[in-house]
């Protein structure tokens, strides 16, 4: 299913409304045509959002979103359209390139982005997918139309809030979306008692904390992937909160670049993973050091199938996961890919003053460097102030070069859009060893 869906993709969306993906096909001396499968996509180099826009200025990134206006020669029509066009010019026939499909143009946008922010379309035809998918995310979460939803998720043109909205109302469900202020939170929660509620994972604990009497709630979602810590914090303040004591924590993620929500299943309480669509979405795992393919962790790349608002193919997310599960769900059965694992925006750090650093584009310039023998980044937060620091550590051809320091630095600045928060010259036996244990991974998080 998911091969002929990759073809029909690529040749009937990507192809002819992508000037971005025509001239990437280009450079690699690919045909359209010679992606006919999900293994055939693996042949294709992923990319990400510096690969569309180098600065990210709003032109630029506007290349993801497919333009009608392209070559249509090559799109495919049904033969009823082609009776209708010639019913309506019964005088001057129409050839086959000049009938234009009639769901390619997006009518809305939602706006996504880590280092950079741009927007998905959706056609009218996207919008019907989204919604249905919604439906089907209410049902893996367990929920019904009976049940409240209150949502601390901003309103705004993002994929969680359009997909949580879209879910309820596919559901029936009743919905409130106050946004993330705590009294307005406690407001709703007052007005009409909610049985599920939506806060983001990084600052769900501290929401519940505001939040009393919530003896109705059945459900709370984490939206956003959340680490253990915050899965943890969260679950320990909805029960100090007072809901029940067998209330579901479930986590559910839209990836960067994706254009619905993923969800855990309620029957595992969130220990198989994310579910996703495999007949909206191809996920794989590819090595975020070099952009290859990748049989464990790595970096989650997206594509997306059926939508033809915009071109995500091969998309690099940022996320790190620690691998991907085709076998059934051990818990619900469901037979759907499963993210494991993942740590949302991982690859991409924001730093102080809204500022952000890609580690990918920074592990990009230590591997193509010949004068760099070796190097690792360890990503944390200081323990003085709590901000994020990215520290590069590296050794060099010439130990203690000065001259090598200064073009690294050059090279990270003209990559990655800024340096790091440091430097660090290195001898080459400490990059392999952390603590006396022996060390694979370039790229550390912590």
């Amino acid at each position: 299913m998911q091969d002929e869906l990759v073809r029909e993709q690529v040749s009937a969306a990507i192809a002819p409304l992508s000037p971005l993906w025509r001239r990437r096909l280009a450079d690699f001396d690919r045909e359209p045509s010679s992606v006919r499968s999900v293994a055939d996509l693996e042949t294709l180099p992923a990319i990400g959002e510096r690969d569309v826009s180098a600065n990210g200025d709003p032109a630029g990134m506007l290349a993801l979103v497919l333009e009608p206006g392209g070559s249509i020669a090559s799109v495919p029509v049904a033969e009823p359209e082609l009776r209708r066009g010639f019913r309506r010019r019964p005088v001057q026939p129409i050839a086959r390139p000049q009938v234009t499909p009639t769901d390619s143009r997006s009518t809305s946008y939602v706006f996504a982005g880590l280092g950079f922010r741009y927007p998905l379309g959706s056609t009218r035809g996207d919008l019907d997918i989204i919604a249905r998918a919604g439906a089907r995310l209410w049902e893996v979460l367990g929920l019904t139309r009976d049940d409240v939803l209150l949502s601390a998720v901003p309103p705004g043109a993002t994929t969680e809030h359009v997909s949580l909205q879209g879910g309820a109302l596919a559901a029936g469900a009743p919905a409130i979306f106050p946004g993330e202020n705590p009294a307005s939170l406690a407001a709703a929660a007052r007005l009409v008692p909610p049985t599920v509620i939506a806060l983001p994972a990084g600052s769900a604990a501290e929401m519940l904390g505001a939040l009393t009497d919530l003896a109705a709630v059945r459900t709370l979602l984490l939206v956003g992937a959340p680490s253990e810590a915050e899965r943890c914090a969260a679950t320990e303040a909805l029960a100090a909160s007072g809901a029940p004591a067998d209330a579901a924590v479930l986590a559910v993620h839209a990836p960067s670049g994706a254009r619905v929500l993923w969800g855990e299943c309620r029957e595992s309480g969130g220990t198989t993973g994310l579910h996703t669509y495999p007949d909206l979405d191809v996920v794989q795992v590819v090595d975020p050091e070099t952009g290859g393919p990748a049989t464990t962790r790595g970096e989650l790349v997206l594509t997306q199938l059926g939508l033809r608002g915009s071109a995500m193919l091969r998309w690099r997310t940022g996320d790190v996961v620690s691998g991907i599960s085709a076998r059934p769900c051990p818990s619900c059965g469901r037979v759907v890919p499963r993210v494991k694992d993942a740590q949302r925006a991982a690859l991409v750090v924001a730093l102080e003053s809204g500022r952000s650093i890609d580690l990918r584009a920074i592990g990009g310039v230590l591997s193509r460097r010949g004068d760099v023998v070796d190097w690792r980044v360890v990503v944390g937060r200081r323990r003085r102030d709590g901000a994020m620091s990215v520290v590069v550590h590296f050794s060099g051809v010439e130990a203690d070069n000065p001259q090598t320091v200064i073009s690294v630095a050059t090279d990270m600045r003209a990559a990655a859009g800024r340096v790091p928060t440091q430097l660090v010259a290195a001898d080459r036996s400490a990059l392999t060893e952390l603590a006396g244990v022996p060390l694979s991974p370039r790229i550390l998080l912590s």
